[in-house]
Parts: C-alpha cells; sequence; structure tokens
C-alpha cells in the first residue's frame, strides 16, 4: 500500500478479489498526478491519459514487470 506517494511516481491499483471484478482499473499501471494528504485520502492516479480517484490503500508501488 502506497500512502506517502510522490507525483510521478508510477503505481498499480489492485482491489481485493471480491471487489476486483466490478472495477475496471483493478491490475492497471500509471502515474500518481495528485497527492492527498487529508481526509479521506484518495490519490488521482493517471491511467491512458484519464484522470481516475482511486483510495490510497489500493495503490501499490509499480517497479515493473518481473
Amino acid at each position: 500500500m502506497l500512502i506517502f506517494g510522490r507525483v510521478g511516481q508510477a503505481v498499480r491499483i489492485h482491489y481485493n478479489a471480491r471487489r476486483a471484478p466490478y472495477m475496471p482499473w483493478h491490475g492497471r499501471t500509471g502515474r500518481l498526478v495528485v497527492v492527498c494528504r487529508g481526509k479521506p485520502r484518495n490519490h488521482g492516479v493517471e491511467i491512458d491519459g484519464k484522470i481516475v480517484v482511486v483510495p490510497c490503500g489500493n495503490i501499490y508501488a509499480f517497479r515493473g514487470p518481473r
């Protein structure tokens, strides 16, 4: 989980098994555009040119394919 991200950082979006089938951004990668510090702690992630709001508990640092 990525709590204190940096703007421009590569991230991966991941939801738990029960929610993943309903979330269109599950498993996608993007870049952090907006990092919020208040509550609720949601971050803006740019995916395919669109900015998507994602809770910080569903964002993980992306280090490339393994």
